[in-house]
């Protein structure tokens, strides 16, 4: 637990909580008063208020507790990640070093300052969960000016089939893009440097319908154009076009595929078939990105559209596992998406 708040505060105390710092069974408070970097977290001191030059008192270690930071600011990208087990791992840097690493009653810090991306599918997947901890912890997730936590984009729906005897089917709608960061700890703060970034994935938008136009002379059909793929990590994929199920290249004609999703930027969605000007595939909608949201399928002509896809959803940048968590944001970057969804993957 942490050191007393208030009253008598001995050196026993202190150096369990922060570790013996000179030889034998010595310890020296001068030697608490320092300076570390880890990632791009400065430490002044052995723990916030703690003096890093000058006069040090027994009584500057009232209420202070052990840092730990876990490490997400080495290595290259990853995905889906679980703080408490890199904690576990020993994936970490005890701030001064003089002791090994406590849970209960120690500050931890989950720095990360690298890329980590999410997967497709449940909207309650996320890049990074900060895992379940000790009742006590002080916990904080630190993203520094080279962090980035990302969710997946949804994929595109697939435009709809069209054939001459039968009109159009249903199109696809859009996958829904998945989430970022999932709080699992009862009180946990968020702080995002310059730089940073926190970002939902964005849903895939929606097939485009087919169309059919009959007279006496002809009977034409076109299909839909697939739709776009949300932006995210990793991003989706573009819907199909959809394709003729019967009739020869005359009588029905394919719609076109959507485009794929990038990491940051949307998909558009792909045209519909055109057949003879007269049957128009209505085309897919664009996937979402932090510009533009993800849109429905559109219609073909002749038709009343009612046959095209939806938009899928949005992720969000920050979930809870449950309603009752607290979480403490200060934003100094980007974060991009809702941040009150429960429900942690």
């Amino acid at each position: 637990m942490a050191l007393p708040g208030s009253g008598q505060i001995t050196a026993g105390q202190i150096s369990d909580e922060f570790g013996r710092n000179a030889s034998g069974n010595r310890m020296s408070l001068g030697a608490y008063r320092l300076t570390q970097n880890v990632g791009s977290l400065s430490f002044n001191g052995i723990d916030s208020g703690v003096p890093n030059s000058g006069t040090i008192r027994f009584s500057d270690f009232y209420g202070k507790r052990l840092n730990v930071v876990v490490d997400f600011h080495t290595g290259g990208t990853v995905s889906r990640v679980n703080a408490k087990n890199r904690y576990n791992g020993n994936n970490i840097t005890v701030i001064g070093g003089f002791r090994g690493k406590k849970e209960a009653g120690s500050k931890i810090l989950i720095h990360v300052n690298k890329t980590i991306g999410s997967a497709k599918g449940n909207q309650a997947n996320v890049a990074l969960r900060t895992g379940n901890w000790n009742s006590d912890v002080v916990l904080s997730v630190d993203i520094g000016s080279s962090g980035r936590l990302y969710g997946a984009g949804g994929d595109g729906g697939q435009g709809s089939d069209s054939w001459s005897d039968a009109g159009s089917t249903n199109a696809g709608s859009g996958g829904n893009g998945t989430s970022a960061l999932g709080i699992e700890h009862e009180e946990t703060a968020v702080n995002i440097q310059s730089g940073g970034r926190i970002r939902c994935g964005f849903g895939g938008g929606g097939g485009g319908s087919g169309a059919r136009q009959v007279d006496s002379g002809a009977d034409r059909s076109s299909c839909g154009g697939g739709g776009g793929g949300g932006a995210g990590l990793p991003a989706g994929n573009g819907g199909r076009g959809g394709n003729r199920q019967s009739g020869n290249p005359d009588e029905v004609q394919n719609g076109n595929g959507g485009s794929a999703g990038q990491l940051e930027e949307n998909g558009e969605g792909g045209s519909g078939g055109n057949n003879a000007d007269e049957a128009f595939g209505g085309s897919g909608g664009r996937g979402g990105d932090p510009q533009e949201s993800p849109q429905n399928g559109n219609g073909g002509s002749p038709g009343d559209g009612s046959n095209s896809g939806s938009a899928g959803g949005n992720g969000s940048a920050i979930r809870r596992s449950n309603g009752n968590i607290v979480v403490d944001i200060t934003n100094a970057g980007d974060l991009t998406g809702d941040t009150s969804a429960t429900g942690v993957a």
